[in-house]
């Protein structure tokens, strides 16, 4: 097996086989019926980019037989500096994209039927645990492997490449099931590809500040969960249009606060002597996380 690829060249080969994988996952879904269980069908789609980084460690690069391979994913270390970052600003790009939505005609703030107190603890249980499994595998693939193989080609660039492959890896969910709708595809896959590649620099920085993967997986998680919980607070007589295009995962105003966020967060990830797109970054660790790191 040849071993002696660059970093671009394994970050391509990684979206070929991710790809491929997704489709399969996607068509397993189909045929077995997984998508009415939660569990079965994320269980099945999620593992993907996590299998995919396996695939690249231990089969077509061989770096997972180093310690180093597994370094360069980002899960030895916490970045606990950046994590009330990545859940409050996270959970402020959808509270504020709602809340200036609830100031118009569209839409207007209610309490969910079974009260406030519920949902609210219900998301605050489902981020730690879709932090710590289904998008953790999903970031170990995105953020943890592909990202930091794309830095040579400078940092927007691999933030771009890296959001990019992302939004693609979702689009076997998106045309071959119907667990991913995006309403019209001709206004709702550029929305989807917007605002996936939006929160991916969100997430990339949070991953390049902090030198970990785990920020990232809490973000996301934040992400996913507080756009399920706050849409039982709104009520309007245009969904589509709301809770579509306008807010939700994928929405034009999500996508705009997401962007705001990730230039912001841009700010922590030190600039050193060379230029910024000079693709000689890698991710920076934090000063704490060098005394707390995993087992």
């Amino acid at each position: 097996m040849h071993t002696k690829f660059s970093d671009p060249q394994k970050a391509g080969i990684f979206t070929v086989v991710v790809l491929v994988l997704a489709m399969a996952a996607a068509l397993v879904i189909n045929r077995f019926g997984l998508g009415s269980s939660y569990l079965a069908f994320a269980s099945v789609w999620s593992i993907t980019p996590l299998l995919a980084t396996l695939i690249m460690l231990l089969v077509v690069t061989r770096d997972g037989y180093s310690k180093e391979g597994w370094r360069t994913l980002g899960l030895h270390r916490l970045g606990l500096r950046v994590w009330w970052i990545a859940f409050f600003g996270t959970l402020a790009i959808t509270l504020l994209a709602y809340a200036a939505v609830w100031l118009t005609p569209l839409a207007s703030p209610t309490v969910p039927p079974q009260g406030v107190l519920p949902v609210v603890g219900s998301f605050l249980l489902q981020v730690p645990i879709l932090a710590t499994t289904f998008l953790l595998c999903e970031e170990i693939g995105f953020r943890g492997y592909v990202l930091p193989k794309l830095l040579p080609l400078g940092r927007k660039r691999a933030l771009l490449l890296s959001g990019l492959v992302f939004a693609t890896w979702h689009m076997p969910l998106v045309f071959l099931t119907p667990l991913l709708p995006i309403g019209n595809p001709a206004i709702g896959v550029p929305l989807f590809y917007a605002a996936v590649v939006a929160g991916s620099f969100f997430y990339g920085y949070l991953r390049l500040a902090s030198g970990s993967i785990w920020p990232a997986s809490i973000a996301h998680a934040t992400h996913n969960s507080v756009s399920g919980m706050i849409t039982g607070f709104t009520v309007t007589s245009m969904p589509l249009l709301v809770n579509g295009y306008l807010l939700g995962e994928f929405g034009i105003l999500i996508t705009a606060a997401a962007a705001i966020a990730a230039a912001l967060t841009s700010r922590l990830v030190p600039r050193d002597s060379k230029d910024d797109d000079s693709g000689t970054h890698t991710p920076v660790p934090d000063r704490a996380s060098r005394t707390t790191t995993m087992p």
